[in-house]
């Protein structure tokens, strides 16, 4: 009977060893390019539109996010109605033409509402050396729809 346990022991082994084996030995090592999306991916953003040829093109003008120039150490601070219905979220995303032509927008800030006033979203940051010199849109996301205010400039 201890022959029979002994056996069944190392045949177990040896059958765990070879998937053990098997399994470890088909896992592909990660490529160069798969470490760079995944760098990448903290500017990738899930809105629907990733250039600002297709947000302008389908997204609503709304004044209020319209914000003109800023410079280093001005604020961004809107007020926009939100009646109630959702909160909303807004995103800056700094605006580059790629080599096609294409103006690219690359998120570089998300802000939530401060929450200070019923049926009102407040969308506050200031404006620091993080975002470089440049053109940047403000796009929120209320409910379902999207709304932009055209491009402004940061400068220093």
């Amino acid at each position: 009977m201890k022959l029979l346990g002994k056996v069944a022991i190392i045949g177990a082994l040896t059958i765990g060893g070879s998937v053990f084996s098997y399994t470890v030995g088909s896992i592909p090592p990660a490529s160069a390019e798969s470490q760079f999306i995944q760098k990448a991916s903290p500017v990738f953003d899930d809105w629907q539109w990733q250039n600002y040829f297709s947000l302008h093109h389908n997204a609503d003008f709304l004044q209020e996010l319209a914000v003109g120039d800023l410079k280093y150490g001005d604020t961004f601070d809107i007020s926009i109605y939100t009646g109630g219905k959702d909160t909303g979220i807004v995103k800056i995303y700094r605006l580059s033409e790629d080599e096609n032509g294409v103006v690219n927008m690359q998120r570089y800030k998300t802000i939530y509402d401060t929450g200070t006033e019923h049926n009102y979203g407040r969308f506050v940051t200031p404006i620091t050396s993080v975002y470089k010199p440049g053109s940047y849109v403000a796009v929120m996301k209320l409910g379902e729809n999207y709304y932009y205010g055209g491009s402004f400039k940061i400068k220093k």
